[in-house]
């Protein structure tokens, strides 16, 4: 039987329609095409979906983390420009990274995402969204700060003035924790972060806890508010009396990378930590 294949693209991407078509032209006769999809808000079918191909970069892979998780669909992302911490390759690798996959010759990890709980005062309902990377709560406004607390386990661990809060899974970790001063994570470690944005206290230091860690953020202050992002998309405000809720995902985000992969090749080459040997 063959594989069905959906490909998703990121129209705002010089090229991207061609290499869509180069694409289906190369799957015609050795997988199932069940749909393309460009730009950033596309539809799957209902039908199964045995592979989700991603074109564009680490930001495009992110945006349909939402889009698959809940149906297991694994996601293998190849990318314009320069290789990702989330692609598996770059377009230049385009057929050869699709035969392999269609060979057996790549692996599916699994990686630990984030269930964020956007909770309201007034007792409305709760919007519930997944997220890979983190979910931040922060200042909306440039040059303002947002009065913070912080729970975790139940227990009161932070009340700061800052930016924000930065929460993310080891894969996250190369991302907006990592440029607040937070730790490096391999993905395969199971553990959530919690990261400080600029806090105005010495002691407000990162933080990791056990991946079964429940995580509540809120305004501390009555005239304060707070924006909250996950995966760098817009979730909303956050006003006093709300509640932000983080916990590991009763799902994980299955990610096509070749078998050779390493996470820490991948760090070396990206942050140029090898450039010496």
């Amino acid at each position: 039987m063959k594989k069905r294949i959906f490909i998703a693209g990121n129209s705002e991407k010089p090229g991207c329609e061609g290499l869509v078509k180069r694409m289906v032209d190369f799957l015609t006769s050795k997988a199932e095409v069940v749909g393309v999809g460009l730009g950033r808000h596309i539809t799957l079918p209902e039908s199964q979906i045995d592979l989700m191909v991603c074109l564009g970069g680490d930001g495009s892979f992110l945006n349909l983390v939402d889009q698959v998780i809940e149906r297991g669909i694994p996601i293998l992302g190849i990318n314009f420009g320069r290789l990702g911490f989330l692609t598996a390759g770059l377009a230049s690798d385009m057929e050869q990274l699709l035969q392999d996959d269609l060979d057996g010759k790549t692996e599916v990890f699994k990686r630990l995402a984030l269930k964020i709980e956007s909770i309201p005062a007034d007792g409305g309902p709760a919007v519930v969204c997944h997220a890979l990377n983190d979910v931040v709560v922060a200042t909306p406004y440039m040059g303002h700060v947002v009065n913070l607390y912080v729970k975790v386990y139940g227990e009161p661990l932070f009340h700061f003035r800052g930016d924000g809060m930065v929460i993310s899974t080891p894969t996250g970790s190369t991302g907006h924790s990592l440029s607040a001063g937070g730790s490096l994570v391999d993905p395969q470690v199971e553990a959530l972060l919690l990261t400080p944005l600029s806090p105005q206290s010495l002691s407000s230091r990162p933080l990791v806890v056990r991946p079964n860690a429940t995580i509540e953020v809120g305004v501390s202050r009555p005239q304060g508010q707070a924006q909250i992002l996950y995966d760098g998309k817009p979730l909303g405000l956050a006003r006093p009396g709300d509640i932000v809720r983080v916990s590991r995902s009763e799902h994980t985000v299955k990610m096509v990378q070749s078998k050779d992969f390493r996470f820490l090749h991948r760090l070396t080459d990206k942050l140029g930590w090898s450039e010496g040997f």
